[in-house]
């Protein structure tokens, strides 16, 4: 029983009011697009749920639920399941039935909307607390619920309680964080009502504790209710911790059973899909300041990556149960192997925002970067091949090791070639900053894997066209990725002061020297925040675009963005590197005015190109040929990942 030996505290039951939940991982609420055209749950959504469970998670906790439609209709634009009627019990109730018959407790969460941060050009007007700003348009005016309107909401959220109890729900979660409804009526700026439902903390708090008693109203004290909140909202003029604690303090007094705790609100989405540069964990101190003044079990959320992460949070007595969702999109089965104690074959999630947070703000269906079967969980399959074949796999960057490692498990024999001494590719250069931790965490993994695998790797192995025949491969996937390079502008050119990024980590540079960085992508952007980590005093970035990092989902951008302004780096923008003269950089700004940058060492960083020298000779030369990745067209991480899935999946 390895498991109570390296995880005690995950392994052991946890308790809820009346519940016991057989460990303390917790699915944390997140929008999937899986909701079908009748806005009840669909079977994508169910079979996405059921996969979790399989992976042996403590209790998963469905994306919110819209109960008053008719008064906050935001799902219309989101696609958010409703829970406003008895025709949505019975695919509720099949969530519940083929969730738990893998041992894992079906939950709820049920929201009374976005307020304020609806869609309002795409809406009628907005309601809120108070009259105020819509969220991404400020021109628009939100109306102001009538007391009549709240108490409708409220006689809708135990009605909605009813039929989760009837559908066999065994805790309903009410969503009170990131600055929907619930939120905007617990912020004194944004609730500027005289009524009972405003004013002191306790006024603008009722909504919440009559949610709570017109829920028990309905179900009695069958199943327990808690309250996801945002204690800290992390900017000026939003919540304070202090307030937080406050209502952390009345929600137990209310009756709630347990309580949930976030933080951030949309101003700073960061906080509310946190990326690595917030580190592993970010909100566990949070949770342990609400310990502090409540006796009810606390649930840890944000940024948990590793079974160690958990384990710790737990031991600690900083909370009672940890939530995660990411993590649980790139492995369902994260339990199972924390379980049996292979932590190690856990997928890391890398924290990239791009597949499931970015796909949802456009309107897509949920995905993962680094699961292609996440949200997908119908269609996307990996089986075993009809026939055996032996097939070359040229490039062992991350796209390479992938597609070896599916074509392999799926029974073929696998020749990987890998001209360096190493695997990884140009991740190897992206892990080295510490908060690229799970980058290195992934990489790891998919040498793990390839290693336990049957492919055959050779390394210092340049291919050629004669060089793969030698292995007579019945199919041939390139993925040769692609390389920084150093742009043919004048001076720019290699020296000991000037070079790309796989120089520059090798020089030992002084924390006075002058850093000037050409190029203002990803790669620029976090060597800039690394160096600043570090202590290094003189660091600017050039970016001839109108932002920095601006290939990065935009959540990511904002936090990478608001790190590198917090800690000083210059920053200039719509600025073009024109040469190099000495030891200046010579750029212009869009009106042409010369900028002179003098530096000690330059960092090149103008981007990547694909190394596709073998594209069209193996495609000539075999007859079965897959393209993967850079090498293709530089790009991110995610494609990468989903062209070589396919790749070994159709092999």
């Amino acid at each position: 029983m390895s498991y109570y030996k390296n995880y005690p505290h995950i392994f052991k039951p946890g308790k809820i009011g009346n519940l016991v939940v057989p460990n303390r991982i917790v699915m944390a609420p997140m929008g999937t697009g899986h909701t079908g055209p009748d806005l009840r749950f669909s079977e994508e959504l169910i079979k996405f749920y059921v996969e979790r469970a399989k992976g042996k998670t403590g209790m998963i906790i469905s994306e919110c639920c819209s109960v008053a439609p008719q008064i906050d209709p935001f799902p219309l634009v989101t696609g958010t399941p409703r829970l406003d009627g008895p025709d949505k019990i019975a695919r509720l109730a099949q969530y519940v039935e083929r969730v738990e018959s893998y041992g894992t407790v079906a939950a709820l969460q049920m929201t009374l909307g976005m307020g304020r941060q609806a869609d309002a050009p795409t809406l009628k007007t907005p309601v809120s607390a108070s009259e105020c700003p819509a969220q991404y348009d400020p021109s628009v005016t939100c109306r102001a619920l009538t007391k009549e309107e709240i108490h409708t909401m409220i006689e809708c959220a135990g009605r909605a309680a009813g039929y989760a109890l009837t559908a066999g729900i065994k805790l309903i979660e009410v969503h009170g964080h990131a600055g929907y409804l619930i939120d905007q009526f617990l912020n004194p700026e944004i609730n500027k009502r005289t009524d009972e439902y405003g004013g002191n903390p306790e006024n603008r708090f009722r909504i919440v504790k009559e949610m709570r008693e017109a829920i028990r109203s309905v179900i009695g004290d069958v199943i327990p209710v808690t309250l996801r909140i945002s204690v800290d909202h992390k900017f000026p003029g939003g919540r304070s911790l202090e307030e937080g604690l406050e209502y952390c303090r009345l929600a137990e007094e209310a009756g709630y059973d347990a309580l949930h705790i976030d933080a951030g609100r949309y101003e700073v989405m960061p906080w509310i899909f946190p990326p690595s540069y917030l580190g592993p964990m970010c909100m566990l101190d949070l949770a342990a300041e609400v310990k502090k003044v409540v006796t009810i079990p606390v649930i840890a959320v944000g940024n948990f990556g590793t079974p160690e992460e958990a384990e710790e949070a737990l031991a600690s007595g900083k909370c009672d149960f940890v939530a995660m969702a990411r993590a649980l999109l790139a492995d369902p089965e994260w339990v199972a192997k924390a379980r049996v104690g292979h932590a190690e074959e856990i997928r890391p999630c890398i924290r990239c925002n791009e597949e499931c947070v970015g796909r949802a703000i456009l309107g897509k269906e949920l995905a993962c970067a680094v699961n292609p079967e996440c949200g997908r969980e119908t269609y996307n399959k990996t089986t075993m091949a009809d026939e055996r074949k032996k097939v070359a796999v040229i490039g062992g960057g991350p796209g390479g090791m992938l597609a070896a490692v599916i074509a392999s498990n799926r029974g073929h024999d696998v020749t990987l070639m890998e001209k360096s001494s190493e695997l990884g590719g140009l991740v190897n250069l992206a892990e080295t900053e510490d908060f690229k931790y799970p980058i290195k965490q992934y990489n790891e993994y998919l040498k793990n894997q390839l290693a336990k695998s049957e492919a055959k790797v050779l390394l210092n192995t340049e291919a050629t066209v004669d060089k793969i025949k030698e292995n007579t491969p019945d199919a041939v996937i390139v993925a040769t990725g692609s390389d920084v390079f150093m742009p043919g502008l004048p001076g720019f050119e290699f020296k000991e002061n000037i070079g790309t990024i796989r120089e520059f980590e090798q020089k030992e540079l002084k924390r006075e020297d002058r850093i000037v960085i050409a190029g203002g992508g990803m790669i620029a952007s976090e060597a800039a925040l690394g160096l600043k980590r570090k202590g290094f005093k003189h660091v600017t970035i050039v970016e001839m675009l109108p932002a920095i990092a601006s290939e990065l989902q935009f959540i990511n951008m904002m936090s990478l963005v608001g790190e590198l302004t917090g800690c000083g780096t210059n920053i200039l923008t719509s600025t073009t590197c024109k040469a190099v003269v000495g030891d200046e950089l010579i750029c212009a700004d869009t009106e042409g005015k010369e900028i002179r940058l003098p530096f000690d060492y330059l960092l090149v960083a103008m981007g990547t190109k694909s190394v596709n020298g073998l594209n069209e000779a193996v495609s000539e030369a075999f007859s079965e040929v897959y393209l993967v990745g850079d090498c293709l067209k530089p790009g991110k991480l995610a494609r990468v990942i989903e062209q070589a899935y396919y790749a070994g999946t159709r092999v």
